[in-house]
């Protein structure tokens, strides 16, 4: 077996290095790690001299499927993940084939959870939450048929508690309840939750004290646990199953000397360690910076969000990144999904953002995710939906 070692050596050439510029802070993580970078890419790309030269256009070559309006520049770099040609979007009807009726948000600015209609956005029902939570830590997650969520809230008071909510089969509250589950102490984050297809068993990624990263998987019903650990600096994000509920995927937000990238864990399989998992995808590749991935239900795809490390200056219309699908097998891009337009702000004007993997669904055919505006990806078509506000951390589940 190989050790932590023999690994980050092998892998050193393929996975990228960055120091995280975040340290102990009640706020998401997640959420602070990639508001880090856009500050400080804002900064890069307000101080760009006209001396720069402006790389090939991604942007002559794809079309966007989430359209800005107004016309593409050609100041954006090609990329090596999103190299492949959009995908067509199919019509609407066809795009939402499939999709699941409903999807749970939980609001980051006050205690509630909304079950909201796919195919509109509609609020078909609200869940109260526990009034001592802190909001912005909520994390949730979502069995294989729509029906049962399980939410993990976070107090001062009572660390992180797992809740499981249950639905009707027309989206109204048919109970939450506090799951056996012993809570995580206030000094640990549930970073990321995610629930079998056949809610048997929870899998939640935890940050500790120290920059020691757990990640156990709960059987609900007997509350046996199992972890995987290292003390190695990153933080787990992302979390997806495969359809048999076995191998589970994780983000490997990497810090300085960490293993940052996609990676596949066998569920069964002997060992303790995090590294003991198969890395699919790494966090750098060429000029393209993996922001989160998930893998699809069949485990023989990869759905990346991805931004671009070396782009020089950004325009109304500029591709700055998007979501791609890789295979699991190759390791090279099958098709991009969304190709993604610079954001604009008052204090900034143009620059870069990275879209947020939010949840896939069953079939692996449709995601929430939040690139500039919150929404669903059907097939390579993007409808946007209420749910989260631009740019910030979504929790939302389907």
């Amino acid at each position: 077996m190989l050790t932590d070692d023999d690994l980050t050596r092998e892998l050193a050439a393929a996975l990228h290095e960055q120091a995280d510029p975040i340290t102990r802070t009640g706020v998401q993580p997640a959420t602070l790690f990639r508001q880090a970078i856009r500050r400080k890419r804002r900064r890069v790309l307000a101080a760009a001299g006209s001396g720069i030269a402006a790389a090939t256009a991604l942007a002559a070559a794809v079309t966007l499927v989430a359209a800005a309006p107004g016309p593409r520049t050609s100041a954006s770099p090609t990329g090596v993940l999103l190299a492949a040609s959009v995908a067509p979007a199919p019509p609407p009807s066809a795009a939402a084939q499939g999709m699941p009726p409903f999807y749970l948000v939980a609001d980051h600015l006050s205690p509630v959870a909304d079950v909201r209609a796919s195919a509109t956005g509609r609020i078909v029902s609200t869940i109260s939450l526990p009034a001592s939570i802190d909001p912005k830590l909520t994390q949730v997650t979502a069995a294989g048929q729509g029906r049962m969520f399980v939410l993990a809230v976070f107090s001062l008071a009572r660390g992180t508690v797992f809740y499981e909510l249950r639905i009707t089969a027309t989206g109204q509250p048919a109970g939450l309840t506090r799951l056996a589950v012993p809570p995580l102490p206030a000094s640990q984050r549930a970073d990321a939750v995610a629930l079998t297809p056949d809610g048997a068993r929870l899998a939640v990624a935890i940050q500790t004290p120290g920059t020691h990263t757990v990640l156990t998987v709960i059987t609900l019903a007997t509350g046996a646990t199992r972890t995987w650990a290292t003390t190695r600096s990153g933080r787990l994000e992302n979390l997806s199953w495969d359809a048999a509920g076995r191998r589970l995927a994780y983000f490997w937000s990497g810090d300085t000397g960490s293993l940052g990238g996609l990676w596949l864990l066998d569920t069964g399989a002997p060992g303790s360690s995090l590294v003991v998992g198969r890395p699919l995808l790494p966090q750098t590749v060429g000029p393209d910076q993996v922001q989160g991935a998930l893998i699809s239900p069949d485990a023989r795809t990869i759905i990346a969000a991805v931004t671009y490390n070396s782009v020089a200056r950004v325009g109304r219309g500029t591709v700055v990144g998007g979501i791609v699908a890789v295979s699991v097998r190759t390791g090279r891009p099958l098709r991009t999904l969304l190709a993604e337009r610079a954001a604009h702000s008052g204090d900034a004007d143009w620059y870069v953002t990275s879209c947020l993997l939010a949840s896939i669904d069953p079939t692996g055919n449709h995601l929430l995710v939040s690139c500039n505006q919150f929404g669903r990806l059907d097939r390579a078509r993007f409808t946007a939906v209420p749910g989260a506000a631009p740019q910030s951390a979504v929790a939302a589940a389907w």
